[in-house]
This record gives structure tokens, C-alpha cells and sequence, in this order.
């Protein structure tokens, strides 16, 4: 979601219909967006708490102090906000519920044990993101390229989450198609036609590959 009447807002009440037919529970990640600051968040989060999502995850924190911060999340909202960030203990400050990472690549599964504990001291929740692997070259020119080494890309950040005794495990990215790291089946156009190798897996087999592994891994979870 990336603010207010826009076109992610306006399908929000659909795609909450669907999940809740599915027994699924809806978070919204609230981005950038013009104009933002933390009275327009502020009022953002009270028409998303109206909605029924209770999580709600927060990108690019650092635009603003711990003390304008606490501001919003030291109000009776009925959310759990998670705040995207590497600085924990910035979290901790702003009085967020826990935190999230997002970026797989800088914030690699080495990390994860070192962020957990320290989430752990302050008293929040860990939330680190894993992701399939990340290659952004076509669309936007960076170079920087997580491969996904056909599944054990996700597979070694999936490990190293739950050896850190991650509370919660965010996933970057479902169908971020444009950056690489889209774990969505594949087959329907775009860059990829299928995850051709991953996991073995060839042809129409290898479509939902990372879809498929993501449900082995939630239950290990």
C-alpha cells in the first residue's frame, strides 16, 4: 500500500474479502508516498485498523526520529507495527512492535541470529526477511545480484531464520516481478516462464516451485 485513494488502497477491501474466504489474515505494508508525514501515517493507520488488519509493516522507517515515532505508536491503535529497519535497537526506540529487514540482499541470513538476539534483549519481535534470490538489472540497472542457486537461496535464508528463533518471518517478495525476488508462479508472462532447475524441477513442475517450497517451509515454521 502506498497511500491513501490509490490504486493498492482501493483493491485492499477486495483482496481481504478473498483471503478471509481462503482462512487467511491480511497485513498491509504502508509505503512512501507524497506528502507523507507522521500525522498523515498517523491517520493512515486508523482507516487501516477500521478495515480489520491488525499487522501492519512499515517501510523506510528512517525518514523520521524515535521520538516522532513514538508520537503514533504510542496510541491505543489495536496494530502490531512492525517497523522496516537493520537498527534494532531504532526500533526498539520508536516503539515499534518489532521490526523487518526487507532487503535480502544487504541484510543476508548471516545477520539474522545477531538481529534476533538483539531483538530479544530489547523486547521486541524479529521479523527478518528471506527471500528466492534478487536480479534487478533488467528494470532498473543495478548490479547487485543475489542468484538464486535454483531454491537453496531461500532454502539457506529459511534455515538461518529459524536457527535464529525468528518470532515472525517476512518474505520479499511474493510478486515483485521487476526486482527478481518474486516467489508467485510462474508461467504467465513477464521475465519468467518457469523456475526452470529449481528444486529439480522442470517445465509446468517447476512453475510453483517457490510457492510449493514456501508451504514446506511455513510448516517447518
Amino acid at each position: 500500500m502506498v497511500g491513501p485513494r490509490l490504486q493498492e488502497d482501493q483493491r485492499l477491501p477486495a483482496v481481504m474479502l478473498a483471503a478471509k474466504r481462503r482462512g487467511l489474515e491480511v497485513g498491509v505494508q504502508l509505503e512512501p508516498y507524497l506528502g507523507r508525514t507522521i500525522d498523515s501515517i498517523a491517520t493512515d493507520l486508523v482507516y487501516i485498523r477500521s478495515l480489520g488488519v491488525r499487522d501492519v509493516y512499515v517501510y523506510r522507517t528512517m525518514d523520521f526520529t524515535p521520538e516522532e515515532w513514538n508520537r503514533v505508536t504510542r496510541q491505543p491503535l489495536g496494530l502490531r507495527l512492525f517497523g522496516q529497519t537493520n537498527l534494532v535497537r531504532f526500533a526498539a526506540r520508536a516503539g515499534f512492535a518489532g521490526f523487518y529487514t526487507y532487503d535480502i540482499v544487504v541484510y543476508d541470513a548471516a545477520k539474522f541470529d545477531r538481529f534476533c538476539r538483539q531483538a530479544r534483549a530489547l523486547g521486541i519481535l524479529c521479523a527478518p526477511s528471506v527471500g528466492p534470490g534478487y536480479d534487478a538489472a533488467p528494470a532498473t540497472g543495478d548490479q547487485h545480484v543475489k542468484d538464486r542457486l535454483f531454491g537453496a537461496t531461500y532454502d539457506s535464508m529459511w534455515s538461518a531464520a529459524l536457527r535464529a528463533g525468528a518470532d515472525l518471518v517476512t518474505i520479499t517478495s511474493y510478486n515483485e516481478w521487476s526486482e527478481g525476488t518474486q516467489i508467485e508462479p510462474a508461467g504467465h508472462g513477464g521475465r519468467y516462464e518457469s523456475y526452470d532447475g529449481a528444486y529439480g524441477l522442470h517445465g509446468r513442475a517447476a512453475q510453483r516451485a517457490y510457492i510449493t517450497r514456501t508451504a514446506y517451509w511455513t510448516s517447518r515454521f
